[in-house]
């Protein structure tokens, strides 16, 4: 016996129908939207911020519209995340290449015999990381293991055949962005600090600033670093990404002198960004900075049902964000 199909196939013009039933103002050119980007990505993906709520701010069904809300501001936001996708992906590249490389250098320096990174002893010793530490060994040897096997040539296959060992700054290279986190988790305490360290000594060059960046704070960094490549990475629907389960912030707000700012409990798209001050140089940063207020520029006059405020608030973004990014 066959069962329902609860989600039957509709064509565009169906799809169009559907909205401007619940009462959007769809003009015929939005067919062509759909066409090229499907009504998931735009409309199941960005709609929720013109749908109207009830007394508690919950979405009432079946779902309306708010009043004067188009499909244009709706393809807008879509558009506005696209480009917040963009501009945060080469600043999260920026951090994990240079990640990469102070883990490369600074365990190589201190453990510099032939894959000295897949020995168990040479991490940390918290019996709670026990498991940890065997995931990042095993994905260590996984990466070497897959990227020696390609048809392709490439650093780790020539490393392999050419030399019978694999440098740690070679591997490092073909990494995920999940791979460093763990790889940093799992490492040494003094090991973890001289990395601190280091980013503390980028800082005050770029910043004229004496600091010390703390452990927990290039942790915390990595785990939101972390969520939010993968989302950027994949197409995900980003500005109002938070984390469920965020680490704590503390940390980088001393570490930065913010400890009268005032964040959400749930971290997003703001916190990011300034924690990315203690981890990029001056120069980056303020290009990363730039390039976000010039994104909002140019989109303060695109929505006309909706604040532009309202978008700021879903990125975790103060009244007086200016005063900090």
């Amino acid at each position: 016996m066959n069962q329902e199909n609860t989600k039957p196939f509709k064509t565009h013009n169906q799809q169009l129908t559907i909205l401007r039933n619940r009462g959007l103002s769809v003009p015929s050119s939005a067919k062509r939207s759909l066409e090229q980007f499907g009504y998931y990505s735009i409309i199941n993906g960005y709609k929720t911020l013109f749908l109207q709520r009830d007394s508690h701010g919950r979405v009432i069904h079946p779902e309306r519209f708010i009043p004067g809300a188009t499909f244009s501001e709706i393809q807008n936001l879509y558009d506005f995340d696209k480009k917040l996708r963009s501009i945060l992906y080469d600043y999260l590249l920026e951090y994990e290449s240079h990640l990469g490389s102070e883990i490369s250098y600074r365990f190589s320096e201190q453990y510099p015999e032939e894959h000295s990174y897949l020995a168990m002893d040479n991490y940390s010793r918290n019996s709670a990381l026990v498991a940890s530490v065997v995931g990042t060994i095993s994905s260590l040897s996984n990466t070497i293991k897959t990227n020696s096997k390609k048809i392709n040539d490439n650093a780790i296959k020539h490393y392999v055949n050419r030399h019978g060992q694999v440098p740690l700054w070679v591997l490092v290279n073909f990494l995920t962005f999940g791979d460093l986190n763990y790889f940093y988790k799992n490492s040494k305490n003094d090991l973890q600090i001289q990395i601190a360290k280091d980013f503390s000594k980028q800082f005050e060059r770029s910043y004229r600033q004496n600091i010390a960046i703390d452990v927990k704070s290039i942790k915390t960094i990595n785990h939101l670093v972390n969520y939010f490549r993968n989302a950027v990475a994949h197409g995900e629907i980003t500005y109002s990404m938070s984390l469920d389960r965020s680490p704590n912030f503390q940390s980088v707000k001393r570490n930065l002198r913010l400890q009268s700012l005032q964040v959400n409990s749930q971290l997003g798209v703001f916190e990011l960004i300034i924690a990315l001050k203690l981890v990029l140089t001056k120069k980056s940063y303020s290009k990363l900075t730039k390039e976000i207020e010039h994104l909002l520029d140019e989109y303060s006059e695109k929505f006309q049902s909706v604040e532009l405020a309202a978008i700021l608030h879903d990125m975790n973004f103060p009244e007086n964000y200016e005063d900090y990014i």
